[in-house]
């Protein structure tokens, strides 16, 4: 399982909603849900990287909210500018957790070859 893939998955997800081609289903249609979500939140790169479960720390929060307090609607996709603009935070934050999760493959990796080279 590359965390990295699912994360980019993550970022498409986010994409599609600010198009307009998609709704947002939570932790049905989030792809690192699918899998480190039962229940309780493990392994979950989101959460490795705001040490906090359940995408708390994240732009979600406050994406959610908008949807119910403004639009009260079961699909939730963009249907104003507020939403824009936080379903484009929601995929900027998951861009952001994508690159730093190459840096550290690549600084490991870097690491690695170090020590195999001495």
């Amino acid at each position: 399982m590359d965390k990295i893939k699912i994360m980019e998955a993550s970022v498409r997800k986010w994409e599609g909603i600010i198009k307009g081609k998609r709704s947002d289903g939570g932790v049905i249609d989030c792809p690192p849900c699918r899998i480190f979500y039962i229940l309780i939140c493990i392994g979950c790169p989101i959460a490795a990287y705001t040490g906090k479960k359940f995408c708390k720390g994240t732009p979600y929060g406050r994406w959610y909210w908008h949807q119910l307090e403004a639009h009260d609607r079961i699909r939730k996709k963009v249907y104003c500018p507020e939403c824009l603009k936080l379903a484009t935070e929601m995929r900027d934050f998951m861009i952001e957790i994508v690159e730093h999760m190459k840096a550290q493959k690549a600084a490991k990796e870097k690491a690695v070859e170090l020590t195999t080279n001495e």
